[in-house]
């Protein structure tokens, strides 16, 4: 009994995230604006713990900075789609920059400061780092662009 109870737990929960969002309940990936010179990219799941610690530093620095020349954008891994993530990044200009840092293995919980110019990855901000790093990441990351 017990084993039947592991392998349908186990079932259970490798099906969980697996599903598909639909397209009309992701997030809105849209072209940046064109006077973006870099562009700050969360790659992010809503099933990632790294992805929950850093997505409130990103907004709380995004809301208390003017960052002339970033724009933000998330892409959403959640339903572990490989197909839908790269096809939000292209919509973003920046589908080979994002398939170069990752393959077959899409990483979340990252924030990626590419240089739309170059389509460099410029820097990566991850939750190890406090609002005062992530701030100064974005505003050196606009310097150099």
């Amino acid at each position: 009994m017990r084993l039947i109870l592991a392998a349908a737990t186990a079932i259970l929960v490798a099906s969980c995230g697996q599903a598909a969002i639909p397209a009309a309940e992701r997030a809105a990936v849209t072209v940046p604006a064109e006077n973006t010179r870099v562009l700050a990219v969360l790659s992010y799941a809503s099933w990632c713990g790294s992805c929950k610690a850093l997505d409130p530093k990103v907004k709380a620095v995004q809301a208390a900075n003017a960052f002339e020349g970033v724009e933000f954008a998330t892409i959403d891994f959640s339903s572990r789609d490989a197909d839908a993530f790269y096809s939000d990044a292209e919509t973003l200009g920046i589908g080979e920059t994002m398939r170069s840092q990752f393959g077959d293995k899409i990483k979340t919980g990252r924030l990626y400061l590419i240089n739309l110019d170059t389509r460099e990855v410029i820097s990566t901000v991850d939750k190890s780092m406090d609002e005062t790093a992530i701030a100064a990441a974005i505003s050196d990351a606009a310097a150099l662009s």
